[in-house]
């Protein structure tokens, strides 16, 4: 995968963990869809990290 694919990938999966934080019935369910989403956009914010150190070499 490319940093740029990351980068999409990740971002996607934060919307999805949203939306089914928003759709779950039982609060742990939400709070682990929750950390996902953040999980997530840690993982985004480091591959567009990535990805702007290779762009600047």
């Amino acid at each position: 995968m490319s940093a740029t694919s990351d980068i999409a990938y990740f971002h996607r999966r934060v919307v999805e963990e949203r939306q089914r934080a928003r759709a779950a019935c039982e609060e742990a369910i939400r709070r682990l869809h929750l950390d996902l989403a953040a999980r997530y956009a840690e993982r985004a914010a480091e591959a567009e990290q990535r990805e702007l150190r290779y762009s600047t070499q």
